[in-house]
């Protein structure tokens, strides 16, 4: 029996790893890494574009052994370091991979040597260093970058950095860093520093996940990094891990943020309940994206306030369409407070209605009313709401319409629309036991507009109607149809008869041989011309 194990081609394997890097950045991260594990109090980034060439110093311990350093999948920290961290053995490959040349000064040692040398296995020379500075320095000879991207990485890797990190002689900016100055509180998976508490309308759903102080994770919704408005994590690296080789991903990174996540929420959760007690409730449902966001609505069950998002009033005569005529919905201005509708001061109701379909008549009663809506369906409030007891479902109640002195009924025929019409001298809108009389406003009842004596406008058309085909809406044909309709009520309830068809003809303009002319007009019993003579 023949037996076989596993063998590697060493050299094959290295030059495979090249490729394995996600970008030619990756070095950066690596060496800033290794200079905050040698317990450096900054390090230092000079970039010669002229020459190509990238100078690394630190004032870490050093490096213990260059030959360790050179060893592949071995790291050389101590156990605390390897216990905690994690580090793969791999990370000084990418500054091999990186440039041409590379000098590398500590106080195990100085090596200067053309990387493809190292990476081909030949031995290098290791020259001592007597008298080290105590400051390692690694100069890397034809770097493949550009000034700007090297730039931009290192503020995208320093921003949550734990020592500071120079480049070409600038420090730049931590506004994540643990030593930031940020609120940090620590939890099962790490620090975290929550945002969003000083401003309640700004969003903070998003979040960002640092490993050992580098950029390891974003939420979906997060912006650019250094954007305000989001939560900020450092996770434990004894219980996280970023990929082999370069920590640009968590391992199992989708089960690593629903994990965050679940302790982001627990975390706003307490923050949410302690401003609770301390801020008065209309200060309090001011944060009520923020609590609905993150699924705390509970939260405010007890709470004596609605917020102004949960309701909306109908601020102008409602439509069938916000999107062709506008908006009649608006935000109350302030929160709804509970000792107000339990006196009655203020009436909330719940209904749906597709007024192009079924007529506006719900609609017109809560617009008369001004009372406050709470959308049907809707999840806005915690089903265990206080509101829910004192909310009033417009859909389960009886609806009927009654005419009251109706004067007759006429048919118009507009450009989009026809639409049988009932005049009248007011019309009162049902609503179980309760009822409003109307005189001022038309309404649609899903057959036929409804005119009381107050209104002449031709605003019941835009309940009629949306004036959209399957394309667009037909603005030419909703300005005729509305004008001609105004015309229409104004000819049918004009006790003068010849005011009434003065509104109705049409300009003759562009007929010069009429003008000043005199016409006597017959109409049969239908409305229509029967003859026209010349008086």
């Amino acid at each position: 029996m023949k037996q076989v194990a596993m063998k590697v081609n060493q050299s094959n394997l290295v030059k495979s790893l090249k490729f394995s890097f996600t970008n030619k950045t990756t070095v950066l991260g690596e060496l800033m890494q290794n200079a905050r594990r040698a317990g450096a109090t900054s390090v230092n980034f000079e970039f010669a574009p002229e020459t190509k060439i990238l100078r690394v110093t630190d004032d870490g311990c050093g490096i213990d052994s260059i030959e360790t350093l050179l060893t592949v999948a071995e790291s050389g920290w101590d156990a605390d370091v390897v216990a905690q961290e994690h580090p793969f053995g791999i990370g000084f490959l990418s500054a091999l991979f990186a440039c041409r040349h590379i000098t590398v000064v500590s106080k195990s040692g100085r090596i200067s040597v053309n990387t493809d040398d190292v990476l081909s296995f030949k031995t290098v020379d290791i020259t001592p260093v007597p008298e080290w500075d105590n400051v390692t320095t690694i100069t890397m000879v034809g770097v493949d970058l550009e000034l700007g991207r090297i730039e931009h990485e290192l503020k995208r890797l320093a921003s949550a950095f734990p020592i500071p990190v120079l480049f070409n002689g600038a420090e730049l900016d931590r506004p994540h860093a643990i030593d930031s100055g940020l609120e940090f509180v620590n939890t099962e998976v790490g620090l975290v520093s929550l945002a969003g508490f000083d401003k309640p309308t700004l969003n903070n759903y998003a979040y960002v996940m640092y490993l050992q102080g580098l950029p390891i994770y974003k939420s979906s919704n997060y912006g650019s990094f250094g954007q305000a408005g989001f939560h900020i994590v450092h996770l434990d690296s004894s219980r996280f891990f970023g990929r082999l080789p370069d920590r640009d991903e968590l391992v199992d990174k989708d089960d690593a943020a629903s994990l965050v996540k679940a302790v982001l929420r627990c975390e706003i959760e307490k923050r949410l309940t302690e401003m609770k007690s301390r801020m008065s409730s209309e200060e309090f449902v001011g944060y009520y994206d923020m609590i609905s966001e993150w699924g705390l609505l509970p939260i405010l069950n007890d709470v004596p306030a609605i917020p102004i998002k949960a309701l909306t009033e109908y601020s102008t005569y409602p439509n069938c369409s916000e999107e062709s005529f506008g908006e009649f919905e608006a935000r109350p201005e302030k929160p709804v407070h509970q000792e107000d509708v339990m006196s009655g001061r203020a009436r909330l109701v719940t209904f749906d209605e597709y007024i192009q379909d079924e007529g506006s008549a719900l609609s017109m009663y809560v617009f008369k009313n001004g009372f406050y809506v709470y959308p049907a369906g809707s999840k806005k409030l915690d089903d265990g709401h206080w509101m829910h007891n004192h909310l009033r479902n417009l859909n389960k109640e009886s609806v009927r319409i009654e005419f009251i002195n109706e004067t007759h009924r006429a048919c118009f025929d507009g450009q989009w629309i026809s639409l049988d019409t009932l005049f009248c001298q007011s019309y009162r809108i049902w609503v179980g036991d309760d009822s409003i009389e109307i005189d001022d406003d038309s309404m649609f009842d899903g057959t036929k507009a409804i005119v009381p004596q107050k209104d002449g406008s031709g605003s019941v058309v835009t309940q009629a109607s949306s004036f959209r085909d399957e394309y667009d809406f037909q603005q030419s044909a909703y300005d005729t149809d509305e004008y001609d309709f105004s015309q229409f009520v104004v000819a049918n309830t004009s006790s003068d008869t010849a005011e009434a068809l003065k509104r109705l003809l049409p300009s003759f303009g562009g007929c010069p041989s009429l003008y000043g002319k005199s016409f006597v007009i017959t109409l049969d019993e239908n409305g229509r011309v029967a003859s026209v003579t010349s008086a």
